[in-house]
């Protein structure tokens, strides 16, 4: 399954204001041979990487296996604070409402996983329940 609906690869390079890493880049193999690295959005790995308001903020993304792991740390001394691989995930959005930037993370309406989001302008904030009895 892939996420439905598909991030906008476009909305993600705005949100992070940088474009992506691919951690599955094999270099001894050109990217346009068969079975390089660089597979087409949505069907490929990638990673974001910014730093905001004193966080360092990661998200490696993998749309079509409908993963995301997510890592915030302190930008000063680099300590995880928040490291979350999420599977199932329904859909990944932007949301810039109200002078905010927020990345939106959905699941499945069954899930007992209600939306993650994580709000990146003006300052850094992460939203997200659990239902572990669901």
């Amino acid at each position: 399954m892939v996420m439905e609906p598909i991030p906008s690869y476009e909305d993600l390079v705005w949100l992070f204001e940088a474009e992506p890493t691919y951690p599955n880049a094999v270099h001894e193999r050109p990217a346009d041979e068969p079975d390089g690295w660089r597979t087409p959005w949505p069907y490929t790995t990638v990673t974001f990487r910014t730093v905001r308001a004193g966080y360092g903020i990661e998200l490696n993304i993998e749309p079509a296996h409908e993963q995301i792991r997510l890592r915030l740390r302190a930008a000063m001394d680099g300590q995880f604070l928040v490291d979350l691989e999420l599977a199932g995930v329904q859909a990944v959005g932007i949301d810039r409402t109200h002078g905010h930037e927020l990345l939106r993370v959905d699941f499945a309406d069954d899930a007992p996983a209600a939306t993650l989001w994580l709000r990146m302008k003006p300052d850094v904030f992460l939203h997200w329940s659990y239902d572990s009895m669901s």
